[in-house]
């Protein structure tokens, strides 16, 4: 989903009509003010994207690579955060060293696992999560409460935020347990 979208989305949450129909396209009186806080939403939209890839619900990523001994952290894209494993093609854990310039690992190809912190967005772009416009976009409207000074709104807003991060944390790593038969 589209960032802008998202931020109509928590500026409904937050109350202010006038904002989501500007960031819709519809305009608005305070064309100024809009903008001014357009780009603060825009912010907390990035605060929040950032807070729930890097504490709640990781972003990861596989690249295959052909290693010369030294994978440098520029052949990864996105960039990393964490490197999760490193393996051969076949499935092998091999053993790695990090290093200031990326990862040391035999020579041959690799197949490395990691997690990502999400890049900073503009309104036109695709957030990283493919089904996280609700959470993301509680979690963005609790941000703008929060530096409006609307604390009570900001209050009710985290608990929604956290109940919603919660859920899909849940739905993204679904284990089930197998049952032992006595």
């Amino acid at each position: 989903m589209k960032v802008k979208k998202i931020m109509a989305l928590a500026a409904d949450l937050v109350g202010r009509r006038d904002l989501s129909d500007y960031l819709e396209g519809k305009g608005g009186a305070d064309e100024a003010g809009l903008r001014r806080d357009a780009e603060q939403m825009l912010r907390c939209f990035n605060m929040t994207e950032n807070e729930a890839a890097l504490d709640y619900i990781p972003l990861r990523a596989e690249r295959t690579l052909f290693s010369e001994g030294l994978v440098p952290f520029a052949a990864l894209d996105p960039a990393p955060a964490e490197i999760l494993s490193v393996c051969s093609a076949d499935g092998v854990k091999l053993p790695f060293v990090l290093t200031a310039e990326g990862i040391r690992v035999r020579r041959g190809e690799t197949v490395i696992r990691y997690r990502f912190r999400p890049a900073v967005k503009a309104p036109s772009d695709e957030a990283d999560f493919s089904a996280g416009e609700r959470f993301l976009a509680l979690g963005t409207a609790c941000e703008f409460a929060l530096m409006e000074g609307m604390l009570d709104r900001a209050a009710e807003l985290d608990v929604r935020y956290k109940d919603a991060l919660a859920a899909a944390g849940r739905c993204k790593n679904v284990r089930v347990k197998g049952r032992n038969w006595v």
